[in-house]
């Protein structure tokens, strides 16, 4: 069992949120507080990750519906959910991060995020500022160089690929949605970056409507956290018996579907595909090979009172 943070962490549990234009922001943690569970118990969580999202010029429909964002979140805590639209409107959205480690909890971290076009460096000018971007690690706040994903029509998308070095039990979650469902925001999904994994989503921007939901989770890696992490050997977390992979402390004794060796008799989630054997069912016409003898109602009628005699060739 693990504690969700240590008492300490009540001076950082709210998020520092500056914000500017109309509207309300609805915080990802609102939206799913289960989600809040992602960091080790012996974090001091005086560390944050801040985010910064604003319109080239004031405020801009485009970006996050008119409400700038500049705020920083606790580890294991969702950045606030914001929306990049993805439409033929002129603008376009400057975008940074930081992070904050008064205590020396990430000491040794390297977080890196490569911006670029898909086509050529600056996605036929949908990119602007492209680079490589190492997000600042301090005891106070410093930010990274913002890079710009601009919403015009022109054909083309950015990439954003985040990598990780320095650290082995650190992870960034980063959280992309597609809202619209036009192809505008490619390799949706929520995708953690390890030093272990670098993941890249892409922002495409041309004349389609819709836009791309965007979140964010810093955390220390724990068992318990419900998040199998690449290289994790917790249980917990990583030995889910169903998930068709016998790995860790499962065996056929503990988990027959995962570890179910083909021959069996028992047809596990895989087997229709990887053991036939294991699944045929006398009566649905199919003359399967261990059938020959014990099913004569699919494989009757055959010269020898069978469809496949003991003697045929098969």
């Amino acid at each position: 069992m693990f504690k969700r943070y240590l008492p300490t962490a009540t001076a950082f549990a709210a998020a520092a949120l500056l914000s500017t234009g109309c509207g309300p922001v609805e915080s990802e943690d609102s939206l799913d507080s289960t989600d809040e569970l992602g960091t080790r118990s012996d974090a001091l969580t005086g560390a944050q990750f801040w985010h910064d999202l604003r319109a080239y010029s004031g405020t801009s429909g485009q970006c996050n519906s008119g409400v700038n964002i500049s705020e920083g979140k606790a580890l294991g805590q969702w950045t606030t959910r914001m929306r990049i639209d993805t439409d033929s409107r002129s603008g376009g959205c400057y975008q940074k991060f930081g992070i904050v480690d008064p205590s020396g909890e990430l000491s040794g971290l390297v977080l890196s995020v490569d911006f670029h076009g898909q086509a050529n460096t600056t996605g036929d000018g949908q990119c602007d500022s492209p680079g490589i971007y190492q997000v600042p690690v301090g005891t106070s706040l410093t930010w990274s160089p913002s890079w710009g994903i601009d919403t015009g029509g022109n054909p083309g998308g950015c990439v954003q690929a985040f990598s990780m070095s320095g650290r082995s039990d650190v992870a960034l979650d980063v959280k992309f949605e597609d809202d619209g469902f036009n192809g505008q925001c490619d390799n949706a999904g929520t995708h953690t970056v390890t030093s272990a994994a670098p993941k890249s989503i892409v922002f495409d921007m041309d004349d389609r409507g819709g836009g791309c939901f965007q979140s964010f989770r810093l955390r220390l890696m724990a068992c318990g956290d419900a998040v199998c992490d690449p290289g994790e050997t917790c249980d917990a977390d990583c030995i889910i018996c169903g998930d068709g992979i016998c790995n860790g402390s499962e065996t056929v004794s503990s988990c027959l579907t995962d570890c179910d060796p083909c021959g069996n008799g028992y047809c596990a989630p895989n087997d229709p595909y990887t053991c036939p054997q294991d699944c045929e069912t006398c009566g649905d016409g199919i003359c399967s090979l261990s059938e020959r003898f014990t099913c004569p109602e699919d494989c009757g009628g055959g010269s020898c009172g069978m469809r496949i005699c003991p003697d045929e060739p098969l």
